[in-house]
């Protein structure tokens, strides 16, 4: 009798973390706590909870900025485009540097690389959890033409910001006009839509040369 107790005792503490893990509101205090490492500037707290493949995505696409060629990167899908060449808009090559070589996430956010207002004022619905992925509406979000949701993913026991199905929906959009964008050149037979995004949400026009790697 003792064993089967001992039995059922080790499955009840196997299966608690699965049970606590598929609670909404453990994704939202996350989600809280993520907003307000944000709000505080505190890089280390964010990148605790940032997801692996974003953080590899974040490192990928500086080592592009530092290092591809303008027709390396206009073989690439219109969002990376747009990601790189934004990179080097807005910053200097030894910022890039610094950035890529150190913790992407933690560096933006102690930077405060973003519009701390506009973070305040954002707000998730309740999360749906499947599986070791939660998702939810978020509101609020400046200058979005399509609804978006935000989405964290369990990560050894953790749920983390998971950037790459946070963007999935602009990805799908940009890549569904990529026929129609790509008709847009400049003069010198580089792609004028990208220039021209990175024009509008930032207010600046890029420089000619944006499309080669920093020196």
């Amino acid at each position: 009798m003792k064993l089967r107790l001992v039995i059922a005792a080790l499955v009840m503490l196997l299966a608690a973390p699965a049970v606590a893990q598929s609670d909404p509101a453990a994704v939202q205090e996350s989600f809280a706590a993520y907003k307000q490492a944000l709000i505080d500037g505190d890089g280390a707290k964010a990148s605790a909870l940032t997801s692996s493949d974003t953080h590899a995505f974040l490192k990928q696409t500086l080592d592009r900025a530092l290092t591809m060629e303008a027709a390396e990167v206009q073989a690439l899908p219109l969002l990376d485009q747009i990601s790189i060449l934004m990179l080097r808009h807005n910053m200097k090559a030894e910022q890039l540097r610094e950035m890529k070589n150190g913790d992407p996430v933690a560096y933006a956010v102690d930077h405060k690389s973003f519009d701390m207002n506009e973070v305040e004022k954002l707000e998730a619905a309740e999360f749906t959890v499947t599986g070791s992925q939660a998702q939810a509406p978020i509101s609020n979000l400046k200058g979005s033409p399509i609804p978006v949701n935000v989405y964290f993913k369990e990560e050894e026991g953790t749920w983390r910001f998971d950037l790459l199905s946070s963007i999935a929906p602009f990805r799908a959009v940009f890549d569904a006009q990529a026929g129609l964008l790509g008709a847009l050149k400049t003069k010198d037979g580089n792609s004028g839509a990208v220039p021209l995004i990175i024009h509008l949400i930032t207010g600046r026009a890029p420089d000619p040369n944006i499309w080669n790697p920093p020196g």
